[in-house]
């Protein structure tokens, strides 16, 4: 919703890229439809991947003042989930990976155990609470600060 607002509310940058000239303004239905691509939702894999999309879209892209331990847990978020709602090898492999790429953790429970850990790393978002509440921490810092 964010990245709609922005470009229905300041075009310039996108009208720039693509060449377009003679208009000034993007609606909310078509910059809605522009970074939904024709979709129901909008979908990206990875806060790298949003971030180089942004940047096509708008000129002051608000994702990049988030800071890279942060990008890595909502990636880490974005992999558990996904392990929990597709249940399928793919993504089970992304689960694994993510935990050993954020957490350093090497033979990766489940992620219900995962999430209800306690997490006790000094570079944990909410330090001796369990996993989940240091996810919530990084979502709620990030929505805040973009």
């Amino acid at each position: 919703m964010r990245l709609i607002a922005a470009l229905n509310h300041n075009p310039r940058h996108f009208l720039a890229s693509q060449n377009i000239k003679g208009v000034s303004r993007v609606s909310y239905g078509l910059a809605t439809y522009i970074i939904r691509g024709g979709n129901r939702y909008f979908d990206f894999r990875s806060m790298g991947e949003l971030i180089d999309r942004a940047d096509t879209w708008v000129a002051n892209n608000m994702f990049k003042a988030l800071p890279a331990p942060d990008r890595n847990y909502i990636d880490a978020l974005a992999a558990i989930r996904n392990c929990v709602v597709h249940r399928s090898d793919a993504a089970m492999r992304a689960y694994r990976r993510s935990l050993r790429e954020v957490y350093n953790i090497r033979s990766a429970p489940q992620p219900n155990e995962f999430l209800y850990a306690k997490d006790s790393r000094a570079k944990n978002p909410d330090r001796n609470q369990i996993r989940l509440y240091g996810l919530m921490a990084v979502v709620r810092r990030s929505v805040q600060s973009t």
